[in-house]
């Protein structure tokens, strides 16, 4: 006999609170008024239906050995490091994963999270769950690079992982580089732009992007910087760039002509936030992620075997 679609709804809906929301058995039960068995039940229903899919853990595709070895040889907080999948999901989302359920486990109530654009940094937030508190607060360390609605824009970053902790979102509705110091310094006076610069001294995790010096870095590709300044600033000594800001091999800022019109969060607040974790794929930016330690942009990093393995190789 056929299964009445209210029979499917109540079984999806159960699917929902344990996965989803990460209810355990005896909550569901009471909050349905049904008993533990019949949870059970819909539970394994889900299974069978197709509802639950059954995938392997990113943390079952961590690399565990080069996360020791990166820690040891940068004196890291800490390290995530993702083998590659075969035949699999994309590396960047499995990377995505494996940070956000390091971000979970290091978010409690009244924890501030500042995150930057980037790739990389929307792979995290698309793969956060629920958190246990509601009582989150999302900053965007970075005015917008981009268009408003890719996924890698700072305010899409921000309402997407704060949306998927259950969060409040603070987003900077602002370029990340405007026309001129003049106007850089007025948009800062603005109630709606220095709340948000307040809250960013208030975080304690940040989560970040790091670009190197090509045209691939995400202030270049989209044009916030036009690309026939990458000479200029290479020449600098500049080997990567975090919230808008460049940097060179020892860590240190490298000043170049559009600091004074650059609305993120400075280097000296980013620096005192406790936990930095820098996200990147590809092994061309070891050199600038290890820059980024050496000067103390970030003190933990999130990274896929290749990149992990070149960094090492630069140590």
């Amino acid at each position: 006999m056929a299964r009445h679609r209210r029979d499917d709804e109540t079984i999806l809906r159960i699917a929902q609170m344990r996965y989803d929301q990460r209810m355990p058995q005896n909550e569901i039960a009471r909050a349905l008024d049904i008993s533990e068995s019949t949870v059970s039940r819909a539970l394994k229903a889900a299974m069978d239906l197709g509802f639950v899919e059954i995938q392997i853990s990113p943390t079952g595709l961590r690399d565990f050995a080069l996360e020791r070895r990166l820690t040891h040889a940068y004196g890291l907080d800490f390290a995530v490091v993702v083998q590659p999948r075969a035949g699999g999901a994309a590396v960047g989302d499995v990377l995505g994963r494996a940070v956000a359920r390091v971000v979970e486990e290091r978010t409690n109530g009244g924890t501030v999270i500042g995150v930057s654009d980037g790739d990389t940094v929307a792979s995290v937030a698309a793969a956060v769950r629920r958190a246990k508190s509601s009582d989150i607060d999302v900053v965007s360390l970075i005015g917008g690079v981009g268009a408003p609605q890719i996924p890698s824009h700072s305010s899409e970053v921000c309402r997407t992982i704060a949306a998927g902790l259950g969060a409040r979102a603070w987003q900077l509705p602002v370029p990340a580089i405007v026309d001129s110091a003049e106007a850089a310094a007025h948009l800062l006076q603005t109630s709606t732009v220095s709340t948000v610069f307040e809250l960013m001294k208030r975080a304690s995790i940040a989560l970040v992007g790091i670009g190197e010096i090509s045209p691939l870095a995400t202030v270049f590709r989209h044009g916030v910087i036009p690309t026939d300044r990458i000479g200029k600033i290479a020449a600098s000594g500049a080997v990567g760039t975090i919230c808008g800001w460049f940097y060179g091999a020892d860590g240190k800022v490298i000043p170049t002509e559009f600091d004074d019109c650059t609305l993120s969060v400075s280097p000296t607040v980013l620096k005192s936030i406790p936990t930095r974790l820098g996200v990147a794929l590809h092994a061309e930016k070891a050199q600038a992620i290890r820059a980024a330690i050496i000067g103390g942009w970030i003190n933990a990093v999130g990274l896929d075997s290749d990149t992990a393995d070149a960094l090492l190789r630069l140590r």
